[in-house]
């Protein structure tokens, strides 16, 4: 699954994790848990030596070449494969309130569908409008669990209603299986309407095209899908549907660019109906035209199966399965497509731990062939017109060295910090790396102002170089200003791989400044943001961490200090220090003087979400966590608490961590509620400032 060829590959996706839908009606019907849908894109994307760019397309330009993705800068493409499948069909409703639940996006709808789970009393009456396959497993399924849950809480089950706006259920099923349907669902007691076309839904119940009612409590919406709307305006050749037209090599008739699969993408050649087994069969053929593509060579084309296996499980374990006229029903089809969905998944999780990345496009450069010194920058004209187009500098022009004139009666305060990927998400990354630096402004009392930029580029061809360099600079120009700077200048070289370094000045005025070793003893010290970066992202490397703990590592990291910072100007609070690459205690005793002690209380140490859990199953640890407990100079005493499972935290290097005050006794109650009320959520009192200047009790 790594890459075989010396490409540069960016995966879009809305979230850190893809939906399998093949699993749902197992997991609605509480065959299996949630957790057992998701595949985890960040890993895949590690192993297979991917970027992973966690936004939404909200269009394409294939003139440009560019895919817009909303308030994120667009993404410079050479070859552009879309598969966005389709969003939930409402065209056909004049009106609906909130209680009509979409399967699509199918992680919305299992949030929703867990709180339906959660609230229910008993009876009610439940409408599943779409008579598809989906809608049938769906019924079946929330019929099981339902009956189930209301007869191990001695309450009533729900009825079912299933309304299909057509003649037949399964409209492309033999008609004896569609009988069959029919009589099992009447058993399981589901009523079902056909020709039942809803047009309105609201007020407890639905409306159909002929103007009859039916009464629902909640009514989940399981029709077809429709193409998404950015596509319309594209300029990219549509079905008269709406879907992305392709030829037999997947390509876009007047975009050869651009190619499309899955339900988003509609054949020319050889058209056929919305289902999985299509997609699965197109990438083996997809991946080779993309190659191809780029490298002169012939296509493929892609020949569809006229028809497949189709597998609809039954609520129970029961399954009833056809291939053209032929059916069966039976407990072992059940058992077959569980074996089938499972066995798909694998393919995408059981991954080997990471050793390494995949290829990239520096395998086609020589390193040792090229220059160095100040012969290893990036193209001069490349890095003019991508600032001119980010608008960078609108005041004055930028240079290699920047005359600065300081405000009137204040100080400088200068700092620099570089980076090494943590993510692979460039924009992000460059964004990260300048909260993390201003950080050391904030921590000082100071307010940021000019900033300077060394960026080294991964060897790469002029296209790549544009278009990774135009996520860096943009991300870091978005932040920056956030921060409250300004960028007057920096360098771009080339090397082995993508670096960021961040140059920061601050000003600040005499008597606002934050000294360090200025605590006092019997000072509470409060701690603004959860710990455990370095951990998280030391197993995220290895596979081992979930996808939705390391986005909320990302998402921690975004929070910038700077919304603490008019609250570090209170007497009250008598030093400061950000904790960054030494840990807590490495940046702590910045903070403590010679003869000062502190006491830290495990328990009360705010963490990301599943550090705990990494902490339980004796996970990795950052590499820097040896060289952090060396640094310390006072001796750590262990107080032999329950909570000492926590202790590499103290010594974990965060990556844009929060920051740590040492502040009066009475003073700290409220500065902990100022921190939350200012957005830092996890803020609390973590442990005081002691007279025992040889020590830290843990």
């Amino acid at each position: 699954m790594q890459p075989q060829h010396p490409f540069k590959v960016t995966l879009i996706s809305p979230a850190r994790t893809a939906t399998y839908s093949g699993l749902l009606p197992a997991v609605v019907a509480g065959h299996e848990s949630p957790l057992d849908l998701e595949i985890d894109l960040g890993r895949l994307c590690q192993f297979a030596g991917a970027d992973l760019v966690v936004a939404s397309a909200t269009g394409v330009d294939p003139i440009a070449q560019l895919v817009e993705l909303g308030e994120r800068p667009t993404l410079l493409y050479d070859r552009l494969s879309i598969d966005v499948g389709l969003q939930s069909a409402l065209s056909e409703l004049s009106a609906l309130d909130e209680n009509l639940l979409r399967v699509k996006p199918i992680s919305h709808f299992m949030t929703q569908y867990s709180k339906w789970l959660e609230t229910y009393q008993g009876g009610g009456r439940f409408a599943i409008v779409g008579g598809g396959a989906a809608g049938v497993e769906l019924a079946f399924a929330i019929q099981h669990r339902f009956a189930k849950q209301a007869a191990l809480h001695q309450q009533s089950p729900p009825q079912l209603v299933l309304c299909q706006g057509g003649e037949k259920l399964l409209p492309h099923a033999p008609r004896g299986l569609q009988k069959r349907l029919m009589r099992r669902l009447t058993q399981a007691g589901i009523e079902v309407y056909l020709d039942f076309l809803v047009t309105r839904q609201g007020d407890g119940q639905l409306v159909s095209e002929q103007g009859l009612t039916l009464a629902a409590d909640r009514v989940l919406w399981v029709t077809g899908g429709a193409p998404h709307d950015f596509l319309a305006d594209s300029g990219l050749t549509l079905t008269e549907q709406g879907y992305l037209a392709v030829n037999e090599f997947l390509q876009s008739p007047n975009y050869p660019e651009v190619f499309a699969v899955g339900d988003a993408a509609e054949s020319l050649i050889q058209p056929r109906p919305k289902a999985g087994v299509y997609p699965v069969r197109q990438a083996a053929v997809l991946h080779h035209n993309l190659v191809a593509s780029v490298q002169d060579r012939p296509l493929r084309p892609f020949r569809a199966q006229k028809d497949y296996l189709s597998l609809i499980s039954m609520g129970s374990t029961r399954a009833i399965g056809y291939r053209g006229g032929f059916w069966l029903e039976g407990d072992w089809l059940w058992r077959l497509k569980q074996r089938i969905d499972r066995n798909f998944l694998g393919r995408y999780r059981d991954l080997p731990v990471m050793q390494g990345s995949g290829s990239t496009e520096q395998e086609l450069i020589d390193p040792n062939m090229q220059c160095r010194g100040c012969g290893a920058k990036v193209s001069g004209a490349l890095l003019r017109d991508l600032l001119a187009q980010l608008k960078a500098s609108p005041g004055s022009p930028m240079d290699d060295a920047a005359v600065i004139q300081p405000p009137p009666n204040h100080l400088m305060v200068q700092s620099v910090d570089s980076f090494r990927p943590i993510i692979e998400d460039p924009y992000l990354l460059a964004r990260i790396a300048v909260v993390h630096a201003a950080s050391d402004i904030v921590a000082m009392g100071g307010r940021l102002g000019p900033v300077m930029l060394d960026v080294t580029m991964p060897y790469a061809s002029p296209s790549v170089t544009k278009a990774l360099l135009h996520q860096v600079m943009a991300g870091a120009l978005a932040q920056i200003k956030e921060e409250g700077g300004e960028l007057v200048g920096g360098h771009t070289s080339e090397g082995l791989e993508l670096n960021i370094s961040v140059s920061v000045t601050g000003w600040v005025t005499e008597e606002l400044i934050k000294r360090p070793r200025n605590a006092s003893k019997g000072d509470r010290l409060i701690l603004s943001q959860p710990l455990g970066t370095g951990l998280l992202f030391a197993n995220a490397m290895r596979g081992a961490a979930k996808a939705s703990w390391v986005q909320a590592g990302i998402d921690s990291m975004l929070v910038s200090n700077r919304g603490a910072a008019a609250i570090l100007t209170q007497p009250s609070v008598n030093a400061v220090t950000d904790v960054t690459g030494f840990g807590l205690l490495g940046h702590l005793e910045n903070i403590l003087a010679d003869d000062q002690g502190a006491c830290i209380e495990l328990a009360a140490l705010p963490t990301l979400p599943g550090v705990d859990q990494l902490l339980v199953e004796d996970a990795v640890l950052s590499t820097a966590d040896p060289k952090n407990r060396q640094m310390v100079m006072r001796q750590v005493i262990d107080a032999d608490s329950p909570w000492a499972i926590r202790r590499p935290l103290l010594f974990d290097p965060q990556t844009a961590g929060g920051l740590l005050l040492s502040v009066t006794a009475h003073a700290a109650d409220d500065l902990v509620e100022q921190l939350r009320e200012a957005g830092f959520s996890h803020a609390g009192i973590i442990g005081a400032v002691t007279e025992f200047g040889d020590q830290i009790e843990v």
